[in-house]
């Protein structure tokens, strides 16, 4: 190939072209007229009292293409969704204030047709079953990894598509 030649007869140093599939894929949405038709369009509250969690979150879930916000209390969570359309919750069990479960309450009274996963490390299996018969989607078990954070997610937002 030309660019091993060319490698091989620049010992001190190289140059290429290397032409990644993010820029075909720009080039592809472009050429359809500028729309996404990706994950872009659903958007995910995080909502978790653990600053480290919420960040982990966020970079996770924006690289894959969803609109993300974080909250770190329930009462900003419910002050969020009462201002703007969010497709999924994500939410801690055992946060100060209002637990998971109460923010679960108040925000499916206010928005029917959110999507809601759990995300807690205080999994008890009265909790897990609790969270169950309340109509969470998914429950993530702390620590989680982004594969299992992608996978919930996923099945979280088919669920209720």
């Amino acid at each position: 190939m030309a660019l091993r030649r060319r490698l091989r007869q620049r010992p001190r140093g190289s140059a290429g072209r290397l032409v990644l599939a993010a820029a075909r894929r720009i080039r592809a949405v472009l050429a359809a007229g500028g729309e996404w038709l990706t994950p872009a369009a659903k958007r995910i509250l995080v909502v978790d009292d653990a600053g480290p969690v919420i960040i982990l979150c966020v970079n996770v879930l924006q690289s894959l293409g969803y609109l993300v916000k974080g909250a770190n209390r329930g009462e900003t969570a419910l002050d969020m969704i009462r201002a703007e359309h969010f497709d999924l919750m994500v939410l801690d069990y055992k946060m100060p204030g209002m637990n998971g479960f109460q923010v679960f309450k108040e925000a499916r009274a206010l928005r029917p047709d959110l999507a809601f996963l759990l995300a807690t490390a205080h999994a008890t299996p009265d909790i897990i079953q609790e969270a169950r018969q309340m109509g969470f989607s998914s429950i993530l078990l702390k620590p989680f990894s982004s594969s299992e954070l992608r996978a919930a997610v996923e099945k979280a937002l088919a669920e209720k598509a």
